[in-house]
């Protein structure tokens, strides 16, 4: 059972591929609270993106098998069955894609999307023009008649979030959402999410390899490194030596650069 500030508590999650039998995450676990924002820190090829894909159960069974246990709000995400989990991702939770291509689909244009979600979820367009005013995103009835593949991945990675962010979900998992983004847009998209944190009660799951990002937004941050997660600090605690090599020198250069 959770604790009852708890959202979401991963334990032994193991990741493999099914004819290597390679094994991409090897035993992670964590846990992160109701109004929390949790920051996955790791270079490119670490696992963070399988990390992400595994915790909604959203990586292609016939391809890969996960061990272990994803409780939210007390159910097992990995023992559920297809028409449950599949309610919880829509009801209860927002992936944010690394790849916003593949967010939308190509062949309907953006307005014809956003009205189906708009319907479905009981969202008020306008609160897409909001949020989308927020970013940035201003000139909406041109993007709107727009396809997906007409607009720069920064314009759709900014739309990713939108669609998700006026969800209001309980867990909202982003995966490098900033990677496309020039500072200021980014620290615009930051501060939305900090919004949904405070206002609405959300919870956060951040994949980055921004150190910046991770000393100034997070609430938590974990180090994820050759499919394993090697260290779990409260951010006061981020500069602290730890027992981890790689960790020390990480943080240590990163202070450099900071000078």
């Amino acid at each position: 059972m959770l604790k009852d500030n708890e959202l979401i508590r991963v334990a032994k999650l193991k990741v493999s591929v099914k004819r290597k039998a390679k094994v991409i995450l090897n035993g992670i676990s964590f846990n992160c609270n109701k109004s929390e924002i949790l920051t996955i820190l790791g270079k490119n090829g670490e696992g963070k993106t399988t990390l992400a894909l595994s915790l909604t159960k959203l990586l292609n069974p016939h391809i890969y098998t996960i061990e272990g246990k994803v409780y939210f709000k007390n159910d097992n995400l990995l023992d559920l069955d297809d028409e449950n989990l599949q309610k919880i991702r829509r009801d209860k939770t927002g992936y944010i894609l690394q790849n916003p291509f593949s967010a939308f689909n190509p062949i309907y244009k953006l307005k014809a999307q956003f009205n189906e979600i708009s319907k479905l979820k009981n969202i008020p367009f306008e609160k897409f023009i909001q949020l989308m005013n927020d970013l940035e995103l201003k000139n909406y009835e041109q993007i709107f008649n727009k396809y997906p593949f007409e607009l720069s991945g920064g314009m759709l990675q900014r739309l990713s979030a939108v669609r998700i962010l006026a969800s209001n979900p309980e867990l909202i998992i982003a995966d490098e959402p900033t990677s496309s983004l020039d500072r200021p847009i980014a620290n615009q998209l930051l501060n939305l999410f900090k919004k949904y944190v405070k206002e609405q009660k959300g919870t956060l799951i951040f994949i980055t390899q921004d150190f910046s990002i991770a000393e100034s937004f997070s609430d938590k941050i974990a180090f994820l490194s050759n499919g394993s997660l090697i260290h779990f600090t409260e951010k006061d605690n981020l500069f602290n030596q730890t027992k981890h090599i790689e960790v020390n020198f990480l943080l240590n250069s990163y202070k450099q650069l900071k000078v």
